[in-house]
């Protein structure tokens, strides 16, 4: 399941909510009112690409293997 960001137009809240890809909306846990999902930014690391902006300056070292170091059993 995806986390969603959503923004409150009546109190200004930010939240997250983890919630189906189905899923249609959230109320706001601060007023309760109906929540605008916002646009989320995320990033992308390609192994052994060039293609990452200079803007985001060095990134760490990548270890293991997998989602998480290769701790968890899904990488090769």
């Amino acid at each position: 399941m995806p986390l969603y960001e959503y923004m409150c137009p009546t109190c200004d809240h930010k939240f997250e909510k983890l919630q189906s890809m189905s899923a249609t909306g959230a109320d706001c846990p601060n007023c309760e009112q109906p929540a605008k999902r916002a646009i989320s930014v995320f990033a992308s690391v390609i192994r052994g690409g060039s293609e990452i902006p200079s803007s985001m300056g060095p990134l760490p070292p990548l270890s293991g293997s997998g989602c998480c170091g290769g701790g968890c059993g899904c990488g090769p």
